[in-house]
């Protein structure tokens, strides 16, 4: 009987401190989070420019997403999926 006492004790007991440290625990606002993710980078850390073929390769899959965008429905007719229908359009425009 004793045993189950203490027990009962304890559990009271760490109920009580976890329910005070939950409300004592400072909490960061949804506002903060996104602040801190919007910020720019601190003063004295730059990124490096892209390089040339980065933006070519940038230009040529806005290309050949508005591509796929515009000719969805007569692509998927045909049996293609953007997995496929990406290589092929890279390969016509690169070349």
């Amino acid at each position: 009987m004793r045993l189950h006492w203490l027990a009962a004790v304890a559990a009271l007991i760490l109920t009580a401190d976890i329910a005070t440290a939950q409300s004592t625990a400072p909490t960061r606002s949804r506002s903060a989070a996104t602040e801190t993710a919007t910020t720019p980078p601190a003063a004295g850390t730059t990124r490096r420019p892209r390089s040339a073929a980065q933006l070519r390769n940038d230009q040529i899959m806005r290309d050949c997403g508005a591509e796929w965008r515009r000719d969805k429905t007569r692509l998927q007719a045909a049996g293609k999926t953007w997995r496929s229908f990406l290589p092929e359009c890279r390969g016509r425009r690169r070349g």
